[in-house]
Order: C-alpha cells, then sequence, then structure tokens
C-alpha cells in the first residue's frame, strides 16, 4: 500500500509541474502566505509509524520572509508545547520552502485555502485562519469528527486507533462550552460501535482551544486544537500521554454560522 507519506509528496510534485505550466495563470510571491493559519502534520519513523503530530499556529509575515508560531505536539507519547520560527520563501509558480530555526527545510505547495507541507518521514496540510470567530460561541454547531493515530505502551490500550463521529458544540448559560454527541471507533482489528459522548470544550481569544471527549464507559480524551477557515474547521491533537493521535472537526452546516 502507497504510504501516506509517498502520496502528499507525490501530490507536491504534481502540483509543481502544474503550477510551473505555461498554461497556469497564477502567480504567487511570499505575500501568498501572509496572514495565521492553522497547520497539522505529523512524522513517522523509518518503519511508518507515527512518531510525532502536531497542531501548529503559525504566522507568516511576508514583509520580512519570516514565520513564528505556537504548536502543542506529541513526541512518541510525550505531550510538549513549543515556540517555532524560521523563514520562507515562496516562487512565482505557488512552490516554496519553509526553514525552521534549528530544523530542517520543508518544501511549500500553497492552495487556494492555505498550503501543503513535506520534508523526510513528514508531512501535513495548513489552512488559514480567516476573520476571528474565537470565543465558545463562535464555533458552536454540528462537526463531523475524525481522528486517527496510535496508542503506546502506558495508554489503556495499544495499536493503531480511529475514531469518526458527530459532535455538537453548544453553549451553556454561563458561557461554557458544551460537547454532545455520537463516535465510533476502531483499535487495531477491533471495532467499537457508535456510542454516545459527552464532554466541554474552550476557545480562547486567540484561536487556540481545548476540549475534553468522554465516550460512555470510556476514559476521558483530552485534544488541543486551532480554529481555522472562519470557524468552519477544528484541526486536533489528542493531549494524552502516550498517544499519537491526530485529526478534524469539520463543520456540518454553514447556516448555524449564522444563527
Amino acid at each position: 500500500m502507497i504510504s501516506k507519506t509517498f502520496r502528499i509528496a507525490l501530490t507536491i510534485v504534481l502540483a509543481s509541474f502544474a503550477l510551473s505550466s505555461a498554461a497556469w495563470a497564477a502567480t504567487c510571491s511570499n505575500a501568498s502566505l501572509s496572514g495565521t493559519y492553522g497547520f497539522l502534520h505529523d512524522g513517522t519513523d523509518s518503519n511508518g509509524a507515527p512518531a510525532t503530530v502536531a497542531v501548529t499556529q503559525i504566522t507568516f509575515d511576508s514583509t520580512t520572509g519570516t514565520f513564528t508560531g505556537e504548536q502543542t505536539a506529541s513526541h512518541d507519547g510525550v505531550i510538549a508545547t513549543e515556540s517555532v520560527t524560521g523563514t520562507y520563501t515562496v516562487a512565482s509558480n505557488c512552490t516554496g520552502t519553509g526553514t525552521p530555526a534549528g530544523g530542517i527545510p520543508f518544501s511549500i505547495v500553497v492552495t487556494s485555502t492555505g498550503f501543503l507541507a513535506v520534508h523526510p518521514f513528514s508531512e501535513g496540510f495548513a489552512v488559514k485562519q480567516g476573520p476571528p470567530t474565537c470565543s465558545n460561541a463562535g464555533v458552536k454547531g454540528s462537526f463531523g469528527f475524525e481522528t486517527t493515530g496510535l496508542l503506546l505502551a502506558g495508554a489503556p490500550a495499544t495499536g493503531w486507533v480511529a475514531f469518526i463521529g458527530e459532535l455538537k458544540l453548544t453553549v451553556s448559560p454561563s458561557g461554557e462550552g458544551v460537547i454532545r454527541g455520537h463516535i465510533a471507533g476502531a483499535e487495531d482489528s477491533t471495532t467499537f460501535a457508535e456510542e454516545p459522548v459527552t464532554g466541554s470544550y474552550r476557545v480562547g481569544t486567540d484561536c487556540r482551544g481545548t476540549a475534553t471527549i468522554t465516550p460512555k464507559g470510556q476514559p476521558e480524551m483530552h485534544f488541543s486544537f486551532v480554529v481555522v477557515d472562519c470557524g468552519k474547521e477544528l484541526l486536533a491533537i489528542e493531549t494524552d500521554a502516550d498517544t499519537v493521535v491526530s485529526g478534524t472537526l469539520q463543520r456540518q452546516s454553514e447556516q448555524e454560522m449564522s444563527q
């Protein structure tokens, strides 16, 4: 089976050819990556198993060609919050390079909503944050939810894991974020029937947030996320020890945003 890293690398190569063709009308520059983005990315070990997942809120300054940000990451199941800085360049064909301070350069392809990125054993995608909707009320509504990753020794279970479901985010009269919904899952070859979940969430004014989700009869799961696309999507990683799990929440109906 073609690995996820190979598929994203192939996508970037094909996009590079397309973007550089004479028929392509778009012209990019550093200004094409100006502003703040949510960036969900992961890395694998030499055997293809997840070693790192991270969600980063990253801001590009096109006048200086630099970026800054803060990320929450799981490195082999150890959770850490880290600052990131670096430089970047975007060519006229919409491909580019980012160079983190003290890190390995990564390749970029600019998209209509953000960018794709890849470097050895790691890949990811970013979505622009858009006008602020950064409060509990700003993201309330129904979302499709999916996560995948790995549970390591020390977690309640071990092995590959995936969850998918529907979560409804509401706000209590006191302003607290409330989560209700249903999720189903799989651990290695074992699948789990859909179960109800409850939980809570909090969104800061900086568009970063946290959530707790508790499936019926199961331990709590804790997440950190970044709000993107004007509140239509949340990019998240699990922040429980011994987990390397990431995913997204995608809004099911834009009509809810006007209510």
